[in-house]
């Protein structure tokens, strides 16, 4: 498969907090965009980015793709940081 690329532009300050909030999350700019067309395709419509005040019905909905975005976690860095994982995976790439 072939990959492209999207281009965004937004205030740097805007770009550092989103990313504070993904890296919480364990996601990336580039995996959230991915996460997002994912649902673009699936819904059919851009409405999930509108801002409004939600139906019930489509709290049960957001609830649900949020249940289902479930990233599973390889148990041989468990317990470690990221700079531990950096390290490690620099190891296995023979670079340390």
């Amino acid at each position: 498969m072939d990959n492209a690329m999207v281009t965004g532009r937004m205030s740097t300050e805007k770009k550092a907090a989103g990313a504070k909030v993904l890296a919480k999350a364990g996601l990336n700019a580039s995996q959230a965009v991915n996460l997002m067309y994912d649902k673009l395709e699936q819904e059919q419509s851009a409405e999930f980015l509108v801002r409004r005040k939600p139906e019930p019905r489509e709290w049960e909905s957001a609830a649900r793709f949020l249940d289902s975005l479930y990233m599973e976690v390889n148990p041989r860095f468990e317990g470690m940081s990221r700079s531990e994982i950096r390290l490690e995976r620099a190891k296995v790439k023979g670079l340390i």
